[in-house]
């Protein structure tokens, strides 16, 4: 035990400092770890936020990005098929298939090679047949030296009357057979 005397011995000066500044050391540590935590709390959530901007920003332009890929794809296939129209339209002006009719056509089918399905590109296949039937049962009957007037010539103008009827069905049911790739849906 202490007597009496060393009790009311003064401290030394340094443990004096120490008792006086403890509450104030206490309250800065503790309030220097509220700071602490503040500021990186405030760190992270900044953090987060930035980052889930920079999220939100990269899935727009992602979603940009797809829907000019659509649009441009939509805008080529729709040149192939307003081509493909154009033959039509022309075959039917003027009932026969000519070196024009023909050019029209083969830029259609170029055009659609890749830009369709295997539906439209053999559907395109089988005009492309069909024009060249057309343009030769039509040089059978115009060039008068090759085909005689008689049987012959009218099984060759029936051949023709039939395959122009078919073109021209060709050209009536297109819409339906293109519709599935000429529809832009807007998300």
């Amino acid at each position: 035990m202490l007597s009496q005397s060393e009790i009311s011995q003064p401290m030394p000066l340094w443990v004096d400092i120490i008792v006086k500044l403890t509450p104030t050391i206490i309250a800065l540590m503790v309030g220097g770890i509220g700071v602490w935590i503040s500021y990186n709390l405030t760190s992270s959530i900044s953090t987060l936020m930035v980052g889930g901007i920079g999220v939100w920003i990269a899935y727009n332009q992602y979603r940009t990005a797809k829907d000019k890929l659509r649009l441009d794809l939509f805008e080529k296939r729709l040149a192939a098929y307003e081509k493909l129209q154009e033959y039509f339209m022309f075959v039917f002006q003027l009932g026969r298939v000519d070196g024009q009719a023909i050019q029209i056509l083969g830029e259609a089918r170029y055009k659609s090679r890749f830009l369709f399905g295997d539906d439209i590109t053999k559907n395109i296949d089988e005009v492309w047949d069909k024009a060249l039937t057309i343009q030769d049962l039509d040089f059978k009957l115009k060039d008068s030296l090759s085909l005689p007037i008689g049987e012959e010539r009218k099984r060759v103008s029936e051949e023709l009357r039939k395959a122009l009827i078919w073109n021209d069905d060709q050209q009536k049911s297109s819409p339906e057979r293109y519709d599935k790739y000429l529809r832009f849906h807007v998300n």
